[in-house]
């Protein structure tokens, strides 16, 4: 077995080759190599940061990777990594600590590549192994906001909980036509994704519905969870900034072209605005771990980065929709 540090465009045909069909088969998916090329290649450098398993044939039977992004801290641009794609193929999950030598050897190229920080969200079964294995820091948990559009569709219960939520729904939608007038638009936080031409560009491809007049734009993704149909709004702007206004057009498209159940936002809202609650942390779908890994600790102007008020992140950061 060999760990093999390298950017995407090192990539043998033989790993890529292996490296899709492992994929697939350990997520249960179908990708093509296309979808990975525009992944792991639409970045700002070009490229993406990998540490791959690789067999004794050759073969990519494991992954670590890194996509680099854009952010900034206040008034300075950095550039951050987000961690996706970790897998073993598991034949091969003999040794506990591979995935954590896997990531210890890319960070050295990652360093070199003046990535200050990696982030990830792990999923519930990944998460205690980077949390306590790997040591990354918790930063924070990522907030689902809602819009309960058939409440009787989402706790599979129809009937009477669909009219009354679809009162509710017009009832908040007409007096949000109003209050939004009144303003109310995201703060500034110190850390946040530079949201350029090039990355939304990149960021929202066909899978998704964009929807652009008068300065505002919308990008939002409908899926199926588990019988219901929802909405997730991504990206809402107004002349490039989260608005009230901006939500309530998002919310009021979506309701007119679309029959869903549910409407879901993930991330921070900073502002007063009557569309969307705040999920309770019992009744969440699944719990969002912000987590970070910094790996330049010398640079002093990022000792707050563990502060997850200082952070504007959600789906448009990294999304799984």
């Amino acid at each position: 077995m060999e760990i093999k540090v390298c950017t995407t465009k090192e990539w043998t045909e033989q790993e890529w080759d292996s490296y899709i069909t492992s994929f697939n088969e350990v997520f249960e998916r179908g990708y093509p190599k296309e979808y990975f090329r525009h992944k792991y290649l639409a970045t700002l450098d070009g490229c993406s940061y990998h540490a791959l398993l690789l067999n004794d044939a050759g073969e990519a039977v494991g992954a670590c990777s890194v996509i680099p992004y854009h952010y900034r801290n206040s008034s300075v641009e950095f550039k951050n990594g987000l961690a996706v794609d970790v897998f073993i193929v598991e034949p091969y999950r003999t040794d506990p600590l591979m995935l954590r030598r896997m990531y210890k050897k890319l960070t050295k190229l990652l360093v070199v590549k003046s990535v200050v920080a990696v982030m990830a969200v792990p999923n519930a079964t990944a998460y205690p192994y980077w949390r306590n294995v790997v040591k990354w820091k918790d930063v924070g948990s990522l907030r689902y906001w809602a819009v309960p559009v058939r409440a009787g569709n989402i706790v599979h219960k129809s009937g009477f909980i669909n009219l009354f939520s679809r009162a509710y729904c017009s009832l908040i939608l007409g007096i949000s036509s109003v209050l939004c007038l009144l303003g109310g638009h995201q703060k500034n936080y110190k850390y946040s994704i530079i949201e350029s031409e090039l990355f939304l560009r990149e960021r929202f491809g066909s899978d998704y519905c964009c929807e652009e007049n008068e300065g505002i734009k919308n990008c939002y993704r409908i899926v199926d969870e588990e019988g219901v149909r929802t909405a997730y709004l991504i990206y809402s702007r107004e002349n490039g900034t989260l608005s009230f206004r901006s939500l309530y057009k998002g919310v009021s498209h979506i309701l007119k072209h679309h029959d869903i159940d549910l409407i879901l936002y993930v991330g921070p809202l900073s502002f007063f605005q009557s569309l969307f609650f705040l999920i309770p942390r019992k009744f969440e779908p699944k719990l969002l771990p912000l987590t970070c890994d910094l790996l330049l600790p010398q640079e002093n102007s990022y000792n707050d980065i563990w502060d997850f008020s200082n952070w504007d992140f959600g789906l448009l950061n990294y999304d799984v929709r």
